[in-house]
């Protein structure tokens, strides 16, 4: 039986994939599209995991580890890809992101952190309950505090 927090993961996960695919529609800033489309990578990444997870594909370690590369490069090219406050009509990013940029990068770096720490735990399917647990509270914590709902 699924953890009310994992629940909640894979529900915002879906969510946040595909309302992310719908917000690109219409994006006339090339900034806020990159930063739209690296966002888009971080949730497919976070998909292939939570897929393995609710053994809708099989446990792939080899895959489930690709994963969790790509969303530590992700996060590491987070803090470029916003360092420009470029807005759009269809951005999602809020205002205080830029004025409190330090907080947000800080973020980024636990979600790194975070990404190392799993690829340590990684072992089996079982590993991936409290490791996309830890990716989604960092993901949380992030838009959260700078994403606009």
């Amino acid at each position: 039986m699924f953890k009310k927090p994992i629940l909640g993961l894979m529900f915002v996960t879906g969510i946040g994939a595909a309302s992310l695919a719908l917000a690109h529609g219409g994006v006339k800033n090339p900034i806020v599209m990159k930063r739209m489309m690296l966002m888009s990578s971080m949730a497919e990444n976070t998909k292939i995991l939570g897929q393995m997870l609710k053994s809708q594909t099989p446990f792939d370690p080899v895959q489930a580890m690709a994963a969790l590369d790509a969303l530590s490069d992700l996060a590491h090219k987070t803090p470029e890809a916003f360092k420009n406050p470029a807005q759009d009509p269809k951005s999602e990013a809020k205002s205080t992101l830029w004025d409190e940029f330090d907080t947000f990068t800080a973020l980024s770096d636990d979600l790194i952190q975070a990404t190392a720490t799993a690829k340590t735990q990684l072992k089996s399917q079982t590993d991936l309950r409290p490791i996309l647990a830890t990716i989604g509270g960092q993901c949380k914590a992030c838009h959260s505090k700078y994403r606009e709902k």
